[in-house]
């Protein structure tokens, strides 16, 4: 082990190279302006959370000025022929909008979930935030599976029975039919979930957080 030991006469000072990459058009490195006019468009897919394009790399600069926003990163990247600019959010902040986000809530709804409940309370990762919107057909619900957040809208007959116990008792059989009308005969909150792509979200977060960081002009 005394051979490895760090001492004077072992140690030496090497210089590391830093490979700085930056954004060219036609062998000009892109300005703002040029980057302003990038189409935003989410890199990740809403069925199956893979990547939808090729991912070029991280740009440091958004021209929304959004840096005191939450965790995000802003990406390049490119679909077919053409580049594209995206915000993306880490898992735990995501809202990632899936089909079967409002019918798992629904369904949660149809089992007995109630705003009493103590999973719509909590500050934890299993919170399920309900929201009853002012117009018909535009309540929604954010809720974190395997630690990821989902978004996705709640039916508002759904919406009547979470608030209130009355209807629940009414219209539970009702409920169920909506439900595995759209969900299929067999659904549950359960086997709902197991659709949802949280795995497949959390990797395609991973890939484009490790990527270089790309550089602008200002």
């Amino acid at each position: 082990m005394a051979g490895k030991q760090l001492t004077p006469q072992n140690a030496t000072i090497t210089t590391a190279a830093v490979e700085v990459k930056a954004l060219t058009i036609s062998g000009k490195q892109v300005t703002l302006a040029v980057f302003r006019q990038l189409e935003e468009a989410s890199i990740i897919e809403s069925l199956d959370a893979t990547l939808a394009g090729e991912p070029w790399g991280r740009v440091n600069y958004h021209p929304d000025k959004c840096a005191d926003a939450k965790e995000h990163i802003h990406v390049v990247w490119q679909k077919e022929d053409e580049l594209r600019r995206a915000t993306v959010y880490p898992p735990a902040l995501a809202a990632h909008r899936h089909l079967s986000a409002g019918l798992y809530v629904e369904a949660l709804i149809a089992e007995g979930l109630h705003h009493r409940d103590p999973r719509t309370k909590s500050e934890g990762s299993d919170r399920i935030q309900v929201v009853k919107a002012s117009k018909p057909g535009a309540s929604f619900a954010r809720f974190t599976h395997r630690d990821v957040q989902f978004h996705g809208p709640v039916r508002d007959d759904f919406i009547s029975v979470f608030g209130n116990e009355y209807f629940r008792q009414k219209d539970e059989p009702q409920l169920w039919h909506r439900l595995r009308h759209v969900a299929g005969p067999d659904a549950t909150s359960e086997r709902i979930a197991a659709t949802l792509p949280a795995h497949a979200y959390t990797a395609s977060w991973q890939t484009l957080k490790a990527l270089p960081q790309l550089f602008i002009a200002v």
